[in-house]
């Protein structure tokens, strides 16, 4: 996580006290499933957290925006905002698919370019930030 943690801080300005949310956001089931004895932890519950501040920021920046919008409209906004492939485009220019810690048979099957682990790092990145 050494060359993530300095990318982060050179390139954004993140500095990440809790060093294990960093690690935790960034470890697939599939990995965490292969090293079961070794006790780690996935980024799933980190995805549901950052998936839901991330709805949030959008709905609120959405509403302040666009202040004359219906409700329906700005929601179909949002959902093109936060749909996976976008969320993956996020991960993939911030090239976060290089640092992915994957289980072996989702790395062989190209899980590193897939749009539904790419846009579920992103929400869980944002879930630790």
């Amino acid at each position: 996580m050494n060359q993530l943690e300095q990318k982060l801080e050179q390139d954004f300005g993140i500095v990440f006290n809790q060093k294990d949310l960093l690690e935790t956001a960034f470890t697939h089931t599939s990995y965490a499933n292969e090293h079961r004895l070794l006790n780690i932890s996935h980024n799933e519950r980190l995805e549901f957290l950052g998936d839901a501040a991330l709805q949030l920021v959008i709905s609120v920046y959405l509403y302040k925006r666009y202040p004359n919008k219906p409700e329906g409209e700005m929601s179909k906004m949002r959902s093109t905002i936060v749909r996976e492939e976008s969320l993956a485009g996020f991960s993939k220019a911030c090239g976060f698919e290089q640092y992915i810690r994957l289980g072996k048979g989702e790395e062989k099957s190209g899980g590193r370019e897939r749009a539904t682990i790419l846009g579920d790092l992103w929400e869980a990145f944002l879930g630790a930030l």
